[in-house]
């Protein structure tokens, strides 16, 4: 699992002003961070009898992250 940003207590510790905050958010092309039941859905998905024939990939859940430029 590739995660982007999540908003957690320790995203937010880590970010702590609204123009940190607004960095990280402007990095991903969804224009926001996720939230952690996003990031658990895929992990879920992963747990699930659907990925039952998914091997040996990196699934990227990160808004966009990894096509945007800064």
């Amino acid at each position: 699992m590739l995660p982007g940003a999540v908003d957690t207590a320790m995203y937010r510790s880590k970010n702590d002003s609204a123009e940190a905050q607004a960095f990280i958010t402007g990095l991903h092309a969804l224009k926001r961070v996720a939230q952690p039941e996003e990031i658990a859905r895929s992990v879920r998905y992963l747990a699930s009898d659907d990925a039952s024939f998914v091997t040996g990939t990196a699934s990227l859940v990160d808004g966009g992250l990894s096509i945007t430029r800064t």
